[in-house]
């Protein structure tokens, strides 16, 4: 078990990596938390889930921008070396009725 020496909290993995601080309460807060480099990214993407999820409430969850319709359809998240999409079980089926539509 692994203890991070900023936050406290533990993991099993040593220098598993997570987010310390509190966690943005908004979209817009997670985004400009992040390095500038990676905000324009983040605001495509953003854009691009918008336009193909216009359903779809936006809030945070598991400390991520994600996007929520009676459960999660998708998160995606800032990493060091990469931006992260990860999709909820029926992530492939809203998408795929939004297309048929």
């Amino acid at each position: 078990m692994w203890k991070c020496p900023e936050c406290g909290r533990t993991f099993k993995k040593e220098h598993q990596s997570h987010y310390c601080g509190k966690a943005p309460e908004t979209v817009d807060a997670y985004i400009l938390a992040q390095d500038e480099g990676i905000r324009e990214p983040l605001r495509r993407i953003r854009a691009v889930l918008r336009n193909a999820l216009p359903d779809a409430a936006e809030k945070i969850s598991w400390s991520m921008p994600t996007y929520w319709q009676g459960h999660n359809i998708l998160h995606f998240a800032a990493s060091k070396k990469h931006i992260g999409l990860y999709p909820g079980p029926e992530a492939g089926i809203i998408l795929t009725r939004r297309k048929q539509a």
